[in-house]
């Protein structure tokens, strides 16, 4: 008999990403958890791209892969891999042979591109940083971004280098420097496309810009210079080297301007919003737990004409195809899914990773003639045949000022006459929940919850003044969105008992709680996870404090009343319902301090509540946390809903 989702499943799942083929076979990356280590690895597996079959490992054992690149010529695979403390650079040959380290430094190795002829490989590392030392070493900071959840006080005076590695003679040479962060995202025989920040000197100047480099000499070029103000990123060459497709916004609403496709010629830098006539978000802002080492790559060309884009609408994502002629628009791959990541293999041939709420994640491809689809390899079949997974159900309703608000309902595995349901908010706020594998809400339906997924203004996917409406109304329109989600919901189930609601969610989400937690006492008991509650000390204490806050509530740090007033902690007095607040201790993006002032505020408002750190956690432990400290954290939230509950 099928078994109900456990928090140790997430060591059975198998998500898949950066599929790439030579037209032979599909190489893939395979990420899991690895129990005995406590840490998420992965590693690069292939099989014949005809029918999925000899599957082959490429990557050695012990080597955590991040990163992997096809060369033109399709001879070469290229993928960076964790050995010891630092990532480094390997390289095999696709027709036999071993994978041979072809870096060996003391820095992080990443990022490998290859020039368009194949043959030369790029790759990016940096000097400068201080030589380990055993005794403590003080740190000086003098940028106002100085640090960044994950990765703590960011060193500064750092140099980042582009290698050049010519695979036929193993020469490496250093062909671009730079004192502030780039990245490299393409290359040929003339130069590198690169992106950084514009304007690096001016610590409120958010823009990002494209740039060329042209091995000949000569200054580099801001492609996007047309748009200046803008953020763009992921510059990929058309196959005739003319044009470069961006990824990235104009910034005319700072952090939530639509991010499009644009198409630059490269000789003039005339640029274009190619899906300017649409209302459509390129690029994945899906919420989900379970999926790992995506490559980002959301712009593909297929020709010198046809631009691919992944663009994410109504809790989809899909891949589609756009004329720059005829402008003519087709979806390739759409329907009730997340295309995760997907790659080009000739004139007629896409291979691609996708995931639905009842399907971890698979490798398939598609015949661009025929529109068939093919199923290569599904790691997580298994799994999925033994256990009882809920296809959330779509339902809409009228939110706040009328507007059409969508949410999925996933009912508990095991019906019961009253049952209780949990509201869960996501985070971000501009994300989405939509068709991808989301383990968390799984594992709650299989407790027997009724999960309530909505997505309410301000997050992703449902045009731009959708996303825009919460902008210095955080609090306000989104909140009633929840609650008249949570009456349709209702009525959706009756059997919902509406005496045993629980609500949880993370960031945006945690924000969000912790405002109903002040704001309605409908709930019986509350989960807050990494979250705002004082907006006057997140914005001096958060890595994204000091732009974020002006971003989203339009004030500055010495708008004491107005941030006092977005503040949950705020209205802590009138907080009664039972709440556990969850914090990473490493978090900087929401950092602990927020979770610790809310649980003091509720311990003196008389509020049963209980305040628990997890040792080694940035912002991301539900997603990328260790292993053990994930599995924790479910633990101790259906615990607590389940001993607050009748």
């Amino acid at each position: 008999m099928p078994t109900t989702v456990q928090p140790e499943d997430l060591f059975a799942l198998r998500p898949l990403a950066q599929p790439v083929s030579d037209g032979k076979r599909v190489y893939y990356l395979e990420s899991y958890l690895d129990q005995q280590a406590n840490a998420g690895l992965a590693t690069i597996y292939s099989v014949s791209l005809k029918d999925g079959d000899d599957q082959r490992q490429w990557s050695p054992d012990g080597v955590a892969v991040s990163q992997l690149a096809l060369s033109p010529d399709r001879r070469y695979l290229a993928f960076s891999g964790r050995v010891n403390d630092h990532s480094q650079m390997f390289l095999v040959a696709v027709d036999g042979g071993t994978p041979e380290q072809i870096t060996h430094g003391d820095t992080d190795v990443t990022n490998p591109v290859w020039s368009a002829q194949g043959e030369t490989l790029y790759f990016q590392t940096t000097v400068g940083a201080p030589k380990p030392s055993e005794l403590p070493q003080v740190k000086v900071v003098t940028r106002l971004m100085y640090k960044a959840n994950g990765a703590g006080v960011l060193p500064e005076n750092l140099t980042t280098q582009c290698i050049r590695y010519e695979c036929a003679t193993g020469d490496q040479s250093v062909v671009l420097t730079q004192s502030i962060d780039f990245t490299v995202t393409a290359a040929n025989a003339n130069g590198l496309v690169y992106s950084r920040e514009r304007l690096p000197e001016d610590e409120h100047d958010f823009s990002t810009g494209v740039y060329w480099h042209a091995f000949g000499g000569g200054t580099d070029r801001l492609l996007n210079q047309d748009q200046a103000q803008g953020d763009f990123g992921k510059g990929v060459l058309s196959p005739d080297g003319r044009h470069v497709a961006l990824w990235g916004q104009d910034n005319h609403i700072m952090n939530v301007s639509q991010s499009h496709a644009w198409v630059v010629d490269l000789m003039t830098t005339h640029l274009t919003d190619v899906t300017a006539p649409r209302d459509v978000e390129v690029g994945d802002m899906l919420a989900v737990d379970s999926q790992q080492g995506q490559s980002g790559h959301w712009l593909a060309w297929r020709d010198d004409d046809t631009l691919l884009t992944v663009e994410n609408e109504h809790g989809r994502l899909s891949v589609i195809s756009q004329s720059l002629t005829t402008w003519e628009v087709t979806p390739l791959l759409d329907g009730n899914r997340a295309i995760t990541d997907f790659s080009v293999v000739n004139d007629h041939t896409l291979v691609f990773t996708e995931t639905t709420m009842t399907s971890v994640s698979r490798l398939k491809k598609l015949d661009l003639t025929t529109g068939l689809e093919v199923e290569l390899v599904n790691p997580n079949a298994t799994y999925e045949a033994t256990h009882t997974l809920v296809d959330g159900q779509r339902f809409t309703f009228k939110g706040a000022q009328d507007w059409p608000i969508e949410g999925w309902y996933f009912p508990p595995v095991t019906p019961a006459a009253h049952h209780p349901a949990v509201l869960y908010v996501h985070g971000g706020p501009q994300v989405d929940f939509g068709y991808g594998f989301y383990h968390e809400l799984q594992y709650l339906a299989g407790e027997g919850y009724g999960v309530i997924a909505i997505n309410p203004r301000g997050g992703n996917s449902y045009g731009q003044d959708f996303e825009t409406a919460v902008i210095a109304h955080y609090g306000e329109g989104d909140f009633e969105d929840l609650m008249l989600g949570t009456d349709a919901a209702l009525a959706l189930d009756p059997t919902i008992d509406p005496k045993q609601l629980c609500v949880t969610g993370g960031s945006y989400g945690g924000f969000m709680t912790n405002w109903i937690e002040t704001h309605t006492d409908r709930f019986a008991a509350a989960v807050t996870q990494r979250s705002i509650s004082n907006w006057i000390s997140f914005y001096g204490t958060s890595d994204i404090g000091y732009f974020f806050t002006p971003w989203e509530l339009q004030q500055d740090m010495t708008a004491i009343d107005e941030l006092w007033k977005f503040s949950p902690l705020a209205y802590v007095k009138q907080a009664t319902t039972p709440i556990l607040v969850l914090h990473g201790e490493a978090d900087l993006r929401c950092p602990t301090t927020q979770g610790e002032e809310f649980y003091v505020g509720l311990k003196e408002a008389g509020v049963e509540t209980q305040l628990v750190l997890f040792p080694e956690s940035n912002h991301e432990l539900s997603r990328s946390g260790l292993p053990n400290l994930r599995i924790e954290r479910l633990k101790r939230i259906n615990q607590w809903f389940k001993d607050h509950l009748q």
